[in-house]
């Protein structure tokens, strides 16, 4: 299958795989350390307000799955491949290529962890832009008891994209996506389920290999992280009714 890559994901390609993506001219040993250090210190910053505001439960099971998040940074961030450093193996923790990509990551679950304890409006729904910190990325726009959205992703050091538009009915705190009958062709049924709790908005994916390469799940751990203008929504509707990624 042909994976469009729309706007939004080549926006994924440029934040979450390295300034080798974004810009070609690489910033010097003293200007990665820099950006680094202020990437650093922003995220320290914004766990210290999740460790004031999130139950002493939450906060545990937070700090768990950090730890598996400083994981994921550092295998992208040490990958020749993910950074395109010239180099054999990992790169050290002081290479400039590290520090580049693992300050864009670090800027990427800074705003995960402020959205994850943002106070939501007593009006507000699930309209808006929502990320996993990992690479995936959501948009919906949530009307008359359905989500339209798409749903996009980058895995792993090589990039594996992986797109999916549709609309799923919502009920309050559960929504459920099938693909059925879209494609006579398709040989099973795509399953997209949305939970949410506590701010985030769990995504459980069955048989999606149609719609991303082979490691780009869609499944994980999303929380709201910004906002769609009146043009954004329209153009999330209208890629949910036709199934269609929008192209750049």
């Amino acid at each position: 299958m042909r994976h469009t890559i729309s706007f939004i994901t080549l926006l994924l390609l440029a934040a979450l795989s390295g300034v080798v993506h974004a810009q070609e001219k690489k910033l010097t040993a003293k200007q990665a350390k820099v950006f680094y250090e202020k990437a650093d210190k922003a995220l320290n910053e914004a766990w210290a307000a999740a460790k004031a505001a999130l139950p002493e439960s939450e906060f545990n099971e937070l700090k768990e799955r950090q730890k598996g998040w400083v994981e994921y940074r550092d295998y992208l961030a040490r990958s020749p491949m993910y950074t395109g450093a010239e180099a054999d193996g990992e790169l050290s923790l002081d290479a400039p290529e590290y520090l580049e990509a693992a300050a864009y990551l670090a800027e990427d679950r800074t705003k995960w962890l402020k959205g994850l304890v943002r106070e939501w409006g007593a009006d507000e729904t699930l309209t808006g832009i929502w990320s996993d910190s990992h690479g995936g990325t959501i948009q919906i726009v949530e009307q008359d008891g359905r989500l339209h959205f798409i749903v996009e992703c980058v895995r792993g050091p090589t990039s594996h994209l992986g797109g999916l538009a549709g609309i799923a009915a919502w009920n309050n705190t559960i929504g459920w996506f099938s693909d059925k009958g879209r494609d006579p062709a398709k040989e099973g049924e795509t399953n997209l389920s949305f939970i949410l709790r506590d701010r985030k908005l769990e995504i459980i994916g069955a048989n999606t290999g149609e719609y991303h390469g082979a490691r780009a799940y869609f499944d994980g751990e999303y929380v709201k992280t910004g906002a769609l203008n009146a043009k954004q929504q329209a153009q999330v509707v209208k890629s949910a009714k036709t199934g269609e990624l929008p192209e750049e």
